[in-house]
C-alpha cells in the first residue's frame, strides 16, 4: 500500500482513470498499473477472454510483453479458466494456497515459472460474466489477507464494468454494421438488377441502330455500354468482397467447420456436446453466405450456453432439405425468456440480424430437456443473386 493512501482512495483513482481517458487501452493499462503499484507486484499482465471464449489474450505494456515472451501472447482458456482459479464469487485466488494441489501441478511448467508461487489471480467480471483476470506476480511473499482480498475483488468489478461497457459499445457497432450491410445488400441487389436490365435494353437499341446503319449512334452506344459495364464491375466487386470474407470463415466446408466448433467447445469447457445431421449432409449443404451466417449463429449460441445456461449437455443438429437448411442448438440448462433479455445483451439481436441478411430467421424456445432451443433457418436460394433479364430474343 502506498503510504498515506487508503484502499478506498486507490479504488476511486482506478475508477477515475478508466472513466476520463479517451484511449481505452492506455486507460486500462494505467488502471492496472495503479493496482501493481498498490500491491507491490513485479508485473501485472492481464489476460482477457476472446469473443468465442477459446483463448485468453494478453493485454500488457511492452516491458511485460517482452518478459513473458511471444509464447504467452495467448493462452488456451480451458487450462486456466477453471476451479480453483475461477470461483463463483469471482474472489481473488493466491497460488500460495494451492501449491500442493493438482490444480497447481496441472498448470504448464513455464507458466508456473513466471507466475510464481506467490502469484494472485484477480478475476475480472461484470453482469455475471467472467471476462478475464489480472495476474499479479511477486518476487516476495504476498499474503492475501481479508483486506487485500476485498480490495482486489473490488478492483475486478471496476475493471470488469469498464471492459463490459466497452464490449457493449462494440456490440452495438457490430449490430449497426450488420444492419447497414443488409441495407447496402438490398440496395446493391436492386442496383444490379437495374444495371443488368439497362444493359439488356441498351443491347436491344444497338441492334436497332445497327439495322438502320446509323454509325454515329452506334459509336455513342458503345461508349455508353462501356460505362455501364464499368459500373456493373464495381457493383459486383462489392459482392465479391463480402463473399471472400464469408469464404475465410467457411474454409474447408460448412459441416467441417461445425464439427470443429463442436469439438473445440467440448474440449475447452468440458460440456458434453454431440452433432446430429439428417438428410444429405455433405459440406456443400448451404451456399457460402448462408453457411457463414449459420456458423456465426452457432458460435454465439455455444458462447451463451457456456456463459449463461449452466448446462451439462448440448445437441447441435443440422437439417438440410431441398429448399432450406436448419441449424438447431439445444441445451439442458436453465433456459431463458428472450423477451426478458435487457437491451445491453445484444447477442439475440445480432443473431436475428445475421439470419435476416440471408432471408432467414432465428427463434428461441424451450427445449425438450427444459433448456433453450435455438433454431436458425434459411432458404438455399436467397435474393442476392441478380436475376436474368430477357430483352427481345437476347438473354443478359
Amino acid at each position: 500500500m502506498v503510504r498515506g493512501r487508503s484502499y478506498l482512495a486507490e479504488l476511486v483513482r482506478i475508477n477515475d482513470t478508466l472513466i476520463w481517458s479517451h484511449d481505452r487501452t492506455d486507460s486500462y493499462l494505467a488502471a492496472v498499473e495503479i493496482v501493481r503499484e498498490v500491491t507491490g507486484a513485479r508485473i501485472a499482465p492481464t489476460y482477457l477472454l476472446d469473443k468465442p471464449g477459446d483463448l485468453l489474450v494478453l493485454t500488457a505494456d511492452e516491458d511485460e510483453r517482452a518478459e513473458l515472451g511471444e509464447a504467452f501472447a495467448t493462452m488456451p482458456a480451458h487450462e486456466h479458466v477453471r476451479s480453483p482459479w475461477l470461483n463463483p464469487q469471482e474472489w481473488p485466488v493466491s497460488a500460495a494456497d494451492h501449491q500442493d494441489s493438482e490444480a497447481w501441478a496441472a498448470l504448464p511448467e513455464d507458466f508456473r515459472r513466471w507466475f510464481g508461487p506467490w502469484g494472485v489471480i484477480v478475476s475480472i467480471h461484470a453482469d455475471g460474466r467472467h471476462l478475464g483476470a489480472v495476474l499479479l506476480c511477486f518476487d516476495h511473499p504476498y499474503r492475501l489477507t481479508r483486506q487485500r482480498a476485498e480490495f482486489l475483488a473490488a478492483v475486478g468489478r471496476i475493471l470488469g464494468s469498464a471492459l463490459y461497457r466497452w464490449q457493449i459499445a462494440g456490440r452495438e457497432r457490430e449490430l449497426g454494421a450488420l444492419e447497414e450491410r443488409r441495407r447496402l445488400g438490398d440496395e446493391l441487389h436492386v442496383d444490379l438488377s437495374q444495371q443488368v436490365a439497362t444493359l439488356g435494353l441498351h443491347v436491344g437499341s444497338m441492334r436497332l441502330d445497327a439495322a438502320d446503319g446509323d454509325l454515329p449512334r452506334l459509336v455513342d452506344d458503345v461508349g455508353r455500354l462501356d460505362e455501364l459495364v464499368v459500373g456493373l464491375k464495381g457493383s459486383l466487386r462489392h459482392q465479391m468482397l463480402g463473399l471472400r470474407a464469408d469464404a475465410s470463415l467457411v474454409e474447408g466446408g460448412f459441416l467441417e467447420q461445425v464439427r470443429t466448433h463442436v469439438e473445440t467447445f467440448r474440449r475447452q469447457f468440458g460440456i458434453d456436446v454431440r452433432l446430429e445431421c439428417t438428410g444429405e449432409c455433405g459440406d456443400d449443404v448451404a451456399p457460402l453466405p448462408v453457411a457463414a451466417q449459420l456458423l456465426r449463429v452457432l458460435q454465439e449460441a455455444l458462447a451463451n450456453v457456456h456463459l449463461h445456461a449452466c448446462a451439462r449437455s448440448v445437441v447441435v443438429r443440422v437439417h438440410p432439405t431441398s429448399t432450406h437448411v436448419r441449424l438447431e442448438v439445444e441445451d439442458d440448462g436453465n433456459g431463458f425468456d428472450p423477451t426478458s433479455v435487457p437491451d445491453s445483451r445484444l447477442g439475440v439481436a445480432i443473431m436475428r440480424e445475421r439470419m435476416a441478411q440471408v432471408d432467414g430467421s432465428v427463434r428461441f424456445t424451450q427445449g425438450g430437456a427444459g433448456g433453450t432451443l435455438v433454431v436458425a433457418e434459411a432458404p438455399l436460394r436467397w435474393h442476392a443473386a441478380a436475376p436474368q433479364v430477357q430483352v427481345g430474343s437476347a438473354s443478359v
